[in-house]
């Protein structure tokens, strides 16, 4: 299966064994946990995040490395602390050309301007057997109170839960910039649905639902909004319930999804913001004040999982998804898209 690994083999294999236990830690490794969290004394917190140095040639090279550090800085954000301080390591696959590595380069730095981050270390290479679009790794830290952590741990009985821009952004704002020709004739929302790629960040999101009053919060990524959901409601061990009749979809991304035939729901989803909150007026107001769509959609409850309360008055169970469609169908376009150009 592509993606992530799943929370069993997760559990089972790597939470059991983190090298040496750690008293300051705040916020170990955890499925469906986006950061990691060590206590620095005096009410302060170190949070760190990691992923890989994802860059598709195919957007260009700049509007690439404005998404790589979107998917750090978003996480980070999550937390309630922002972003401050970055380490990339850039694995380069032999082919890259000093201009190429240059326009990368410079596009990083930028979009790490924009949010106040810094680099302050890494590793530079090119190396046989490395290839677009994973060329490394990428660690962002920030540091700040503790009492302003929202860990997407932290949901409570008793909060309401608010969704922002609504669900599979990112399968949306990529697929359409990485398949332009494919998609252009066959959307009627195709203008629309390109730009969303500059919606594939919550870290505006995040710290405007933290500053409003947040409890948690967590970014809908691989298996989308219901992923997120149940990664949510796992690791704060409380059940969450949803009610059909409040959620809310942009239409380009309703469109594109009916064109594929895939759940939108499921669909990795950078830039769509879980929040859990006891002010969530105060929430939506202050996130639609900027410009960002947001919505209460539901609550958090005694129990387990996610639930689904339906427009029929029926309930059911939303598990986590078992694959994300956004990579099957990725990689169905681009076969097509090379055997046209032969």
């Amino acid at each position: 299966m592509l993606g992530k690994i799943s929370s069993e083999f997760f559990d089972e294999v790597i939470y059991p064994n983190l090298g040496a236990k750690l008293e300051d830690l705040v916020a170990a490794p955890q499925h469906g946990v986006d950061t990691g969290v060590v206590d620095l004394g005096n009410n302060r917190v170190l949070v760190a995040k990691t992923d890989p140095v994802f860059i598709t040639p195919q957007l260009g090279l700049r509007k690439s490395a404005w998404f790589a550090v979107h998917i750090l800085a978003s996480d980070v954000a999550t937390s309630g602390i922002p972003p401050r301080y970055a380490l990339i390591d850039l694995n380069l696959p032999p082919s890259i050309s000093d201009d190429e590595l240059r326009e990368m380069w410079i596009g990083t730095s930028d979009a790490l301007k924009q949010i106040n981050v810094g680099v302050i270390g890494g590793h530079t290479g090119r190396y046989q057997g490395t290839d677009y679009p994973m060329l490394g790794g990428f660690t962002m830290l920030g540091v700040g109170e503790k009492s302003k952590l929202t860990l997407s741990s932290n949901a409570r009985v008793g909060d309401k839960v608010v969704i922002t821009k609504g669900p599979a952004i990112e399968t949306t704002g990529l697929l359409t910039n990485l398949f332009p020709d494919y998609f252009k004739h066959r959307l009627t929302h195709f203008d629309e649905a390109q730009e969303l790629y500059w919606q594939m960040t919550c870290w505006k999101d995040a710290l405007i639902a933290s500053e409003a009053g947040a409890h948690a919060m967590h970014d809908a990524t691989e298996g989308g909004v219901w992923g997120a959901l149940n990664e949510v409601a796992k690791a704060s061990k409380v059940g969450i319930i949803i009610n059909e009749e409040k959620l809310f979809i942009n239409q380009a991304v309703r469109e594109l999804c009916d064109l594929l035939k895939i759940d939108p729901y499921t669909s990795i989803s950078e830039g769509t913001l879980i929040v859990c909150t006891q002010r969530a007026e105060e929430v939506v107001d202050a996130l639609n004040k900027e410009g960002i769509p947001a919505k209460a959609v539901g609550e958090v409850v005694k129990g387990s999982g996610v639930k689904l309360h339906k427009s029929d008055g029926s309930t059911v169970n939303i598990p986590p998804p078992k694959e994300d469609p956004y990579w099957k169908v990725a990689h169905e376009l681009t076969q097509k898209a090379k055997k046209e150009t032969l």
